[in-house]
């Protein structure tokens, strides 16, 4: 049995928000938009690699509000960086809320989180180099 990773599923207040988030501050790139249920999926990649798929509310749901308070089960996902300096400055650049400054760890690694669309928690990570 081999398992591969396929995807992160983000439900969304504002779908095409959340997308363009990941495409200006990541790099993502969306692929694809196509009906699910009574709403849309955007698929978007990364480095031609699958990312995620972002949706709405479909009828008849009432998803609760996200939280980027530290909680069990998916706290957040990252992303690495080979210059945090500049990942940061692109970030702020657009408009990006950090909920954690940029600090170096005991490991030598330099972290940060920020707040995506509908409370999402992303980690930036520089490791050291060497």
């Amino acid at each position: 049995m081999n398992f591969t990773y396929n995807h992160l599923h983000f439900r969304s207040e504002d779908p095409d928000a959340a997308a363009k988030f990941y495409c200006d501050n990541f790099g993502a790139a969306i692929t694809s938009e196509r009906p699910l249920s009574t709403t849309k999926s955007i698929q978007l990649e990364l480095n031609g690699k699958h990312l995620m798929t972002i949706s709405g509310r479909a009828e008849g749901e009432d998803p609760v509000p996200g939280s980027n308070d530290p909680r069990y089960g998916l706290d957040h996902f990252g992303f690495e960086v080979d210059d945090m300096e500049e990942a940061a400055a692109h970030l702020r650049a657009h408009g990006a809320h950090f909920i954690c400054e940029p600090w170096t760890m005991p490991s030598g690694s330099t972290v940060a989180f920020i707040e995506a669309p509908d409370h999402v928690s992303v980690e930036i990570i520089q490791r050291p180099k060497g």
